[in-house]
């Protein structure tokens, strides 16, 4: 098939690391692996464009050009939009279902609450056209079908679990004596967090994993904490870590993809609290290089971490309850090694990207033929 892939958002060439950018890719990869043409739709951001008059220009030329493609004898099979929600609607995909192309969204969100504040309301229409235009819908959020099932019939909206290359994410410990060592942590129980350190919900979490092991160093537990990323909170996070944690904190700054496997078997305790993370793709990372989880219930890590089995999972902003998780795997080798395996295993199994993807494609090709002989 050839498929038009489009990303109102962010385009897939984004600089910034982040879950939607890595989650466009990964589905971008995927059908190039199956074997079908994928044409990067020419980007437009259309994060609050009813907003931005200036950007109108370039969007008409944009959509002009889409539009010269759609009428052309190698126009798509299908239009495939990730993410659409009324900060960034999708605007260029309902040129193709106009052209009778099936017109397909995965990941989507509609927020009826945008409806009758001014300032969301024409992103809120925007987004909803785009949904009732759409020939289906793919949810990868259990939280988003209620709302989307209030303008979408359910039967157009198919849930598929998020994914990792499960393949890429495995226990690799070859590195493991030398982190710890060139960490002084050898006899330590290590934590591990991996976020960006920007200014927001991400600085605050990582500050809460640092006020939560330093509460379990005074209690007499051996804590190393590890932190990858960077960001423009770095400084401040370092400041308060070392103000708490003298001599047992590590800020790695950004870590390689290739390279995580080898920092996740480094240590043994992955813990964020997740605030506002739509699915928290590193939960998932954690998890397949065998690492236990604690994070909050806030929003997506329930929803790939099994509480009591793979991780714990903890009320928001009890922060007591949180430094007791991580104790509490700190002070059991066994439980960690126990939930560690079942970590992997439930990442192997349920969020794999091969297998989840592939129901996906399947879904596609269905709905390709489907139109093909309607």
């Amino acid at each position: 098939m050839k498929i038009a892939f489009c990303t109102p958002f962010k385009p897939l060439t984004h600089p910034r690391i982040s879950g939607d950018v890595t989650i466009a890719k990964d589905l971008a990869y995927f059908f190039q692996e199956q074997g079908h043409d994928v044409w990067n739709v020419p980007h437009i951001s259309t994060r609050n464009i009813w907003k931005k008059p200036y950007t109108w220009g370039q969007a008409y030329t944009t959509m002009q050009q889409v539009e010269t493609a759609l009428l052309s004898a190698e126009k798509p099979d299908i239009w495939f939009t990730y993410h659409s929600y009324y900060k960034a609607p999708d605007i260029l995909g309902t040129l193709a279902a106009r052209r009778n192309i099936p017109y397909i969204i995965f990941a989507p969100s509609h927020a009826p609450k945008r409806k009758k504040p001014w300032s969301t309301k024409a992103g809120y229409y925007l987004n909803k056209d785009a949904l009732q235009n759409a020939s289906h819908i793919f949810a990868n959020k259990h939280r988003d079908i209620e709302c989307l099932e209030q303008v979408v019939p359910p039967e157009n909206i198919t849930f598929i679990p998020p994914g990792i290359r499960t393949t890429a994410f495995v226990r690799d410990e070859s590195e493991r004596t030398r982190n710890r060592t060139k960490w002084k942590a050898n006899n330590a129980v290590v934590v591990l967090t991996v976020a960006m350190l920007r200014k927001g919900t991400k600085a605050e979490g990582v500050e809460h994993v640092i006020r939560s092991c330093h509460a379990l160093a005074t209690e007499g537990h051996n804590i190393s904490l590890v932190i990858a990323g960077d960001g423009e909170m770095r400084a401040q996070l370092e400041s308060l870590a070392q103000n708490l944690l003298p001599e047992k904190h590590h800020f790695l700054g950004v870590v390689p993809t290739q390279q995580l496997p080898q920092l996740y078997s480094s240590c043994d305790i992955f813990a964020f609290p997740g605030i506002n993370e739509g699915l928290g793709m590193v939960y998932l990372e954690a998890q397949s290089c065998g690492l236990p989880v604690v994070a909050w219930d806030h929003d997506g890590a329930p929803q790939v971490v099994n509480d009591n089995v793979t991780g714990i999972i903890t009320p928001s902003y009890d922060m007591e309850a949180f430094t007791q998780a991580i104790g509490k795997l700190a002070a059991s080798p066994a439980l960690r090694a126990n939930m560690g395996i079942a970590a992997a295993t439930h990442a192997a199994i349920n969020h794999n990207i091969q297998h989840n993807y592939a129901a996906l494609e399947a879904k596609l090709r269905a709905i390709v033929k489907e139109q093909a002989d309607s």
